[in-house]
């Protein structure tokens, strides 16, 4: 225990240590406070009071102030005015300090009250009953705190994968809490969709009626994405973006492609089954294979996780073609547009399905070849 400059006895004080005996409950049906022998000290802010490994060979009834229970710098409980800290380490032989304690104002006043004085007491049997009666009621305040802690880590929990993809999680939670996820390079399938006319639908729709409408095609889109192992990178207005990473021991591409397909295809007719009156609803979605840089890009205050780079661009503009951007090839463009290298990496079967082979023209960024059914 760190030294400290002793105060005048309790006797010397007033009430104000005896108030702290008392209102402790270590004190209850004592009848001789004395034969305690409390000895009061005083720590300044940041004071250690005791360090882990110390002997437990007395306890401390705080009269001022607060004291922080430490673990490795981690304050686990604060402790205030009244309440007694380092009971809990008293029973038993040879028992050590587990925690740090740590003075937490700039003047704390505490009452020491050594084990052996409980021991020499007459009245010993009740100073430990009120002992266990202190440390059963902090168990049963900490069962509680740790019950709502639980409950609150669960619904972190559920917050974090409403607005995280697994993948970025995972990412996040390897670079740990006080880093941002490392940019690393992937090979990954890029996905952009969006609905088609959409401002058309919904300019006449009430406000609730439109959330009402986006909700349900993107719920038609993210599922299949998700059935399939892809993640969902951002939902930006009734456009989507997702991503398939290919791990790197990956020698093809071919089995993540196909599933990419499959759901862009179960993406098309989910979407296709929502009307708006009598006309279904229509989903264009571009889908390219490529490297792209992940990590998590932003401002030094917020930032998110994501994909960038040429590939990922690439991918938007397969979704974003129109009839009148077509330089050669069909016009009648199908809603699911792939690039030739993530056709390329298709069965024979798919790429005969997807064999309609349209060259767009883009200001600034060159012709955009492509497949469609």
């Amino acid at each position: 225990m760190a030294e400290a400059p002793k105060l005048p006895r309790v006797e010397e004080l007033g009430t104000d240590y005896r108030d702290a005996l008392v209102g402790s409950g270590l004190a209850d049906d004592i009848v001789d406070l004395e034969r305690l022998e409390p000895r009061p000290y005083r720590y300044a802010e940041g004071e250690v009071i005791c360090r882990h490994g110390d002997p437990a060979n007395c306890l401390w009834v705080i009269v001022n102030g607060s004291i922080a229970v430490k673990e490795d710098e981690a304050t686990l409980f604060v402790r205030r005015r009244n309440e007694v800290v380092g009971e809990q380490h008293l029973v038993g032989n040879g028992y050590r300090r587990i925690y740090d304690l740590v003075a937490l104002e700039s003047s704390v006043e505490v009452l020491v009250i050594e084990k052996s004085s409980i021991e020499r007491h007459p009245e010993s049997g009740t100073i430990w009953r009120n002992i266990a009666r202190i440390i059963s009621v902090k168990l049963r305040n900490a069962s509680k705190k740790a019950s709502s802690l639980s409950r609150q880590l669960a619904d972190d929990t559920r917050i974090l994968h409403a607005y995280t993809n697994e993948y970025a999680l995972g990412r996040r939670l390897k670079a740990g809490s006080l880093h941002q996820a490392e940019y690393q390079v992937d090979k990954a399938i890029i996905w952009f969709s969006d609905i088609v006319d959409f401002n058309r639908h919904t300019s006449k729709m009430s406000p609730d009626r439109i959330a009402d409408v986006v909700q349900r095609f993107f719920n038609a889109q993210s599922l299949p994405i998700i059935s399939r192992g892809g993640h969902i990178d951002k939902f930006m207005g009734d456009g989507m973006m997702a991503f398939w990473v290919l791990p790197q021991t990956t020698n093809g591409a071919g089995e993540t492609c196909i599933e990419a397909v499959r759901a862009a295809e179960e993406a098309v007719r989910a979407v296709r089954e929502i009307s708006i009156g009598n006309e279904p609803l229509l989903l264009r979605i571009g889908l390219h294979l490529g490297m792209v840089v992940s990590g998590d890009f932003g401002s030094a205050t917020r930032h998110q996780f994501t994909l960038i780079g040429r590939e990922v661009n690439k991918a938007a503009r397969l979704e974003q073609v129109r009839p009148e951007d077509i330089a050669e090839g069909v016009s009648d463009i199908g809603p699911i547009r792939l690039s030739h290298e993530f056709r390329d990496e298709l069965s024979a079967v798919l790429q005969r399905r997807y064999n309609r082979k349209t060259v767009a023209g883009s200001k600034g960024n060159g012709e955009l070849e492509f497949f469609s059914e």
